[in-house]
């Protein structure tokens, strides 16, 4: 597997032209529960269209489910990604092996949510007791379970109770769930072997049996249903699918580009959690939200900007079709600012000279919204 990140990885990721714009306006419901489930190595083209995955494809279309066919993992192998969607960071984590300095001390999910007064269990099939803290077990990976890296009686750290067996999770008693659970398939039933063909059939099959019965309650009850993976095999590309579900979600095909820091910054913005790790930079899901107060045309997927050329050489220029005034803000994959400045015409040019060689992101802000977009460096 390999050991290196986005900024070395994903050099010739081709322009991506979708921006996420943020609306002042726009609701952010409070769900009363939250489950995310996370599958392996699928990539969107893989699923969506495949008589393979008839649950994936029916829950897709729901008239409760938002599909995003823009929705990015970061990294290779799986941990990574796992650590990102919990944490907002890799923790410097590149490999699947336990991590030799933890447990971490370090700010997560779970501890924001029981130290707001909410609460947080992962779910993970075969585990065999709460709190295990070991590698594997018959086809259970710690390394797609992050809450075990956390636990602890330290700073930042979680009671083993955070970490069941998908045993626990209950089968109809819904209410009786945390306010954030991630449920965890095991091996055999998370799509984990891309090259089996009966992979994508067994997880599509575990999530209708498995986790149906909450998704159509979530429908009617102030909760939510997230779908994501974690990651899209080895490829450069690493294109995921991520579906939301609930009673809240204004249905339809949402083509914002989003990753694991914009699932957990939305998460948090719901909850009025303080923001942790790197999904600082990366705008929360403000856009596929109903808004009970007034109708409104939705305005997600309007973009005010033109950036070229993509992937650069040493030059981009920043092209605003609706110029009133702009800043930009250049980061790398770590979350770190490279540079910042204000757009003050039409058209401006970035020198991008002196970068390394890799992926960066673009944040253009002015009072039309927010854009972000991936820019390559060859």
């Amino acid at each position: 597997m390999k050991k290196h990140d986005l900024s070395f990885g994903f050099l010739f990721l081709l322009f991506l032209f979708q921006s996420i714009r943020v609306d002042a306006q726009s609701p952010i419901p409070k769900p009363d529960h939250i489950v995310i489930a996370i599958l392996e190595s699928h990539g969107y083209a893989q699923l969506i269209g495949s008589s393979a995955a008839p649950y994936i494809n029916y829950l897709a279309k729901d008239n409760s489910s938002a599909l995003f066919s823009e929705s990015y993992a970061l990294f290779h192998p799986s941990q990574p990604n796992y650590l990102i969607l919990f944490s907002g960071n890799t923790q410097g984590v590149t490999s699947n092996d336990i991590p030799f300095d933890n447990p971490f001390t370090t700010p997560n999910l779970a501890r924001q949510l029981i130290d707001a007064g909410k609460t947080f269990i992962t779910y993970s099939e075969d585990l065999p007791n709460v709190g295990y803290n070991e590698a594997t077990s018959g086809y259970y990976a710690r390394k797609h379970n992050p809450v075990t890296n956390w636990m602890g009686t330290g700073i930042n750290q979680v009671s083993v109770t955070t970490n069941q067996p998908f045993t626990a999770f209950p089968t109809n008693n819904f209410s009786s769930l945390p306010t954030i659970s991630f449920v965890v398939p095991n091996l055999e039933n998370d799509m984990h072997n891309s090259s089996d063909p009966d992979r994508i059939g067994k997880g599509d099959k575990w999530l209708s049996n498995n986790l149906d019965g909450y998704i159509q309650w979530a429908k009617s009850h102030n909760s939510l249903f997230i779908l994501t993976f974690d990651e899209e095999g080895q490829t450069v590309e690493n294109h995921i699918l991520t579906i939301i579900t609930g009673e809240h979600v204004k249905s339809g095909l949402y083509s914002d580009t989003i990753n694991h820091y914009s699932v957990l910054h939305t998460l948090e913005k719901m909850f009025g959690l303080p923001y942790i790790g790197n999904e600082l930079t990366i705008e929360p899901i403000t856009y596929c939200w109903k808004d009970t107060s007034a109708e409104s045309p939705s305005t997600h997927n309007q973009s005010y900007c033109s950036i070229y050329p993509n992937p650069t050489n040493g030059e981009i220029t920043v092209e605003m079709f609706y110029f009133t005034g702009a800043t930009v803000e250049l980061y790398n994959l770590d979350g770190q600012i490279i540079m910042s400045s204000m757009l003050e015409s039409v058209k401006t040019k970035i020198q991008t000279n002196g970068l390394s060689k890799g992926v960066y992101l673009l944040k253009i802000r002015n009072d039309i919204g927010v854009t972000l977009r991936k820019i390559c460096k060859n």
